[in-house]
């Protein structure tokens, strides 16, 4: 059995595929829209190795996919978020192109923390997560969710990466009628000049760390402790620095090394710490690390090549914000109204009477297809069919 998948202009010679132009197939490509979207999807929640088994078992083998093939398709995918990203920074930043926003919000929060994965050669690369929310609600006993949560992420320098995440943020909120706007991280510098990028913005410091900090440099010593946090609900910075002194000088080697670690800490952002008691409490970014980021990067012992991570960490984020399949439809597109019209034809079904006596499967297979939908199709004739059809046919996704 032969089937013609091309045809040739015999005015021009061109070759044209009609069939893989109409469901979106590259050129080059084994994968169609459909199937090349599933395989970036299955890749953003486990390993590629482990990824390509998944799809081949799930499809019985018909899908038997490298795992470099599913590597290629997200590096190709992320490319692109990477590029959209860039050019929405330039209309904003160098164009002053602003975006006229979606959401009207009193109160906006933004939070933003790095998280190191193994890179190659010894290498450690710095993927940076930001994310802006209105408010946590309560959905059950210690369990709360972000409302209308954006997340950003990839590897980027500081300034690089604040101005993506103000194109971003201001897609979705009109930042200029926002009146209380909080920006929250574990005291890095880098995050700190995030209010130099949201003028509104007060700085305050993440409570979860604030708590580490403390319990890894005094949780040997409960007077110091005790004093240090009784100064940090009176905002005293004398009291303060007066009980750290104290549990210095009683501490030796290591521990006194910590503790005057701990004083430094606290002074750099005591002003983070007083504003913490400013609207509702933060800390939502070490969850959204864990869950955005670390959990596929950090847990299978990979190493990643800069742009690779790159890529991976902004269709994760694509994923959180739940954009994930808009985005790689956008970018595979087939042609649906096409696809609708020939479909929605009503063809003859097929009579079981034409498989009687039949010797030249390819005759009747060039005059219509088998039943798969309609009144037909639960017919035992079908069956037996279908399967001479995935026994004969080439494999192709």
């Amino acid at each position: 059995m032969s089937i013609t998948w091309g045809s040739i202009n015999e005015h021009t010679g061109e070759r044209r595929f009609l069939l893989d132009e109409t469901l979106g197939i590259e050129g080059c490509k084994r994968l169609s829209p459909w199937m090349r979207e599933i395989a970036v999807q299955a890749s953003l929640e486990m390993p590629y190795r482990r990824a390509a088994r998944f799809l081949s078992a799930m499809t019985l083998g018909t899908i038997d996919l490298r795992n470099m093939t599913l590597w290629q398709e997200v590096q190709e995918a992320g490319k692109e978020l990477a590029k959209e990203a860039e050019e929405k920074k330039a209309l904003l930043f160098e164009y002053g192109v602003i975006p006229e926003g979606k959401l009207k919000a009193s109160s906006l929060n933004i939070e933003a923390d790095e998280v190191y994965v193994k890179g190659r050669n010894g290498k450690r690369h710095a993927i940076k997560i930001g994310i802006g929310y209105e408010a946590k609600r309560e959905t059950g006993k210690d369990r709360r969710e972000l409302i209308e949560r954006r997340v950003v992420s990839g590897i980027r320098g500081s300034d690089s990466f604040w101005e993506e995440l103000v194109a971003e943020l201001c897609e979705y909120w009109k930042l200029w009628e926002v009146d209380e706007l909080y920006l929250g991280g574990d005291g890095a510098r880098w995050i700190k000049e995030g209010c130099d990028y949201f003028p509104k913005a007060v700085y305050r410091l993440d409570p979860y760390h604030l708590r580490r900090t403390l319990l890894e440099g005094l949780g040997h010593d409960e007077e110091g402790l005790s004093g240090v946090l009784e100064a940090l609900k009176e905002e005293d910075l004398e009291k303060l620095n007066q009980a750290l002194l104290g549990a210095e000088r009683r501490a030796k080697g290591a521990k006194k090394k910590r503790i005057a670690a701990v004083r430094k800490y606290l002074n750099n952002n005591w002003e983070g710490i007083c504003h913490s008691k400013a609207g509702a409490r933060l800390g939502a970014i070490e969850g959204q690390v864990f869950h955005h980021v670390a959990r596929r990067m950090k847990r299978h012992g990979a190493g990643w090549s800069e742009k690779g991570a790159d890529h991976l960490a902004r269709l994760l984020a694509k994923k959180a914000n739940g954009e994930l399949s808009k985005v790689l439809k956008a970018k595979w597109e087939t042609k649906p109204d096409v696809i609708k019209r020939l479909v929605g034809e009503k063809k003859p079904f097929i009579n079981a009477d034409v498989l009687t006596g039949a010797k030249d499967h390819g005759e009747w297979l060039r005059v219509t297809m088998p039943v798969l939908y309609g009144s037909a199709q639960s017919a035992p004739w079908v069956k037996y069919v279908m399967r001479f059809l995935v026994e004969e046919l080439p494999r192709i996704a």
